[in-house]
């Protein structure tokens, strides 16, 4: 299994370099992209030989990824791939200037030569030289096409230099044969400025930053000799459109997710801004996550929800469901569904596959002979109805946004960059907190995994938490406590079977609104009637329990000041114990409860 191991550190540059907490990432990018080539030679810590890869060797036959030839067809389909990924994750309010955008050099198989060698750019032993030797590059490529064909580049958005062999963006493990391929980058301003004394002045244009781009991320198909190592070397393909996305996303100002400075993930799978990018063998990038496409403008947020249920679309513009619960933190839910066909996803297709007929197909024959994909004449697959598809799995995903964290680290790429004080954090249903942490596991979590996610067959979820309906609230895990463990009161109930649309119950302990009986107000969830579904507990006039907040069982009858409500355990029984305050005197009540009978014993004490 390849992991996405680092990319360097970016700045977004080119629409409201100001960072407000609501960005305009619409309209149309003009990019020209640069080909680049070395003097050819055998470099054993670099993919290939220099130059791009011509020869005709699609090994996979028509499984096979991204094709050879590389040439100029091949590049501008994948230009035609990132636009419409862009163009279907903000509901058409962003890509790429089709007609405008550029490649270079406009022949066919052609490329600028750059007199360095190939490895010089990320030479091992030279670590503490990469960054200045990174933003040489871009100096390098785009001084070789100025002074080859005269480009004025001042028309231009964002100057991509793509290069020769793979990106030295994942890891497999055990196994890097590799070391020296160049990192996918984004050379932001303040590299420019710190390793090159200023932009770059080329003719009449100033270039300030531009970003590193390979020529593909097909392990077995650029470096032959890994397939006779790999025990599925077709299915371990993976495509260019998931990193160019990224680093197209980066430069246009959607912030990283995850630690630049360790590469450890944030958010993992879930969002295309960390390991969302190879979703899909890098064919099917993951859309951004909620806060992303609500700060790029894409969408905007339900916050005004006064019912006691709201229904989820995956893939729906408007879908994002806000709920504000203190000054700077706030939760948002969405609905995630990686089905191509109802209730089929690959994953599941590939594993039916193999229940019926003992063969387990790869990943990429179900995505080419099942969905509804296209690939071109070139071989590339341009366009991906679903780019939920690569998910691990369906549901809900909620997020807790800080945003005071997101305000502290937007500039410098750090909203991530604390595991335990994350800006955009993702509350992981299976009641661990595993994103970016290292796993023993035989099955790693620390990337993101379908348990993340809620559904009500979520068996994940109640290992950590009591059989019943799946609920989040201040007494689950997780819980929907603020960061400094405070209760939000936010409760969200009834969370059912994942599917395209999911309808949930909210409600919150501090908004009465919700309850028709406005002397009544929650403290908690627990299973009164051990019916294996939790309750609604409160007090107010009188200590009650209801299961839907419309049937109100009245606990006790006394009028008093309720000072505190907790459930406690004993040997034998489960007590709901109260602390009253009655004229001069507190009053500890508790109550054993029949689940037969659904009635309780009283008992209190004076203090």
């Amino acid at each position: 299994m390849l992991s996405l191991l680092y990319i360097k550190r970016a700045v977004a540059l080119l629409i409201l370099v100001c960072f407000p907490l609501q960005s305009q990432l619409t309209g149309n990018l003009k990019i020209a992209f640069i080909r680049i080539s070395f003097e050819k030679g055998n470099y054993p810590g670099f993919t290939g030989t220099g130059d791009f890869n011509y020869s005709e060797n699609n090994f996979c036959g028509q499984y096979t990824i991204d094709p050879t030839p590389h040439d100029f067809n091949y590049f501008n389909s994948h230009i035609h791939a990132v636009n419409n990924y862009f163009r279907n994750v903000s509901f058409g309010k962003f890509g790429i200037d089709i007609m405008n955008s550029t490649i270079f050099p406009i022949n066919d198989q052609s490329s600028y030569k750059i007199s360095r060698p190939m490895n010089y750019y990320n030479e091992l032993g030279k670590k503490n030289e990469h960054e200045y030797r990174i933003t040489q590059l871009l100096k390098d490529a785009v001084l070789a096409a100025f002074n080859t064909d005269g480009i004025d580049f001042s028309g231009f958005d964002v100057i991509a230099i793509i290069h020769p062999g793979l990106g030295q963006d994942f890891n497999l493990p055990f196994l890097d044969p590799t070391p020296e391929d160049i990192p996918s980058t984004f050379v932001d301003k303040n590299m420019v400025n710190k390793h090159l004394g200023g932009p770059i002045q080329i003719g009449n244009s100033i270039i300030e930053s531009g970003i590193i781009i390979p020529e593909s991320q097909n392990f077995p198909l650029m470096d032959p000799s890994l397939q006779s190592l790999l025990d599925e070397p077709c299915d371990i393909q993976y495509s260019i459109t998931g990193t160019w996305a990224m680093m197209i996303g980066f430069a246009v100002g959607l912030p990283p997710l995850w630690d630049i400075n360790t590469g450890q993930s944030g958010v993992g799978v879930f969002s295309l801004m960390d390991q969302g990018s190879n979703n899909g063998r890098g064919i099917i990038p993951a859309p951004p996550d909620a806060w992303t496409r609500i700060y790029a403008g894409w969408e905007l947020p339900n916050d005004d929800v006064n019912l006691n249920s709201i229904t989820l679309e995956s893939g729906m513009e408007g879908h994002i469901y806000k709920k504000q619960f203190s000054k700077n933190e706030y939760f948002l839910i969405e609905n995630r569904n990686n089905w191509y066909r109802d209730k089929v996803s690959i994953d599941s297709a590939r594993y039916y596959v193999w229940e019926n007929t003992g063969d387990y197909p790869s990943f990429i024959k179900i995505l080419i002979d099942s969905t509804d994909v296209v690939k071109n004449q070139y071989g590339v697959i341009t366009q991906v109805p679903n780019y939920n598809l690569g998910l691990p799995g369906s549901g809900l995903l909620i997020w807790h946004i800080d945003e005071e964290k997101i305000k502290e680290g937007i500039d410098s790429f750090s909203i991530n960059d604390e595991r335990e004080n994350r800006g955009i954090d993702l509350e992981e249903a299976d009641g661990a907190q595993d994103i970016g942490y290292i796993s023993n596991l035989l099955t790693d979590p620390s990337s993101g995994y379908w348990g993340d996610m809620w559904f009500a067959k979520n068996q994940e979820y109640f290992r950590a938490n009591s059989k019943g309906s799946m609920t989040f609230s201040s007494y689950t895990f997780p819980n929907s406590k603020s960061k400094l463990g405070a209760n939000s009161g936010f409760i969200i109930s009834d969370i059912p079977k994942a599917n395209k649309s999911m309808t949930i119950n909210l409600s919150s302990n501090y908004d009465i609104i919700l309850i028709d009986d406005m002397k009544k107000s929650i403290r908690f969830q627990w299973d009164v009637d051990r019916d294996g579904d939790l309750d609604f507990v409160g007090g107010g006039d009188v200590l009650w329990w209801s299961d839907d907040l419309i049937d109100f069982k009245k606990i006790s009858k006394i009028n008093r000041k309720l000072i505190d409500l907790i459930v406690a355990k004993d040997d034998n029984n489960t007590h709901l114990i109260s602390l009253v305050e009655l004229d001069e005197n507190c009053i500890i009540e508790w109550f054993e409860f029949n689940p037969k009978t659904k009635s309780c014993n009283y008992y209190q004490r004076y203090g």
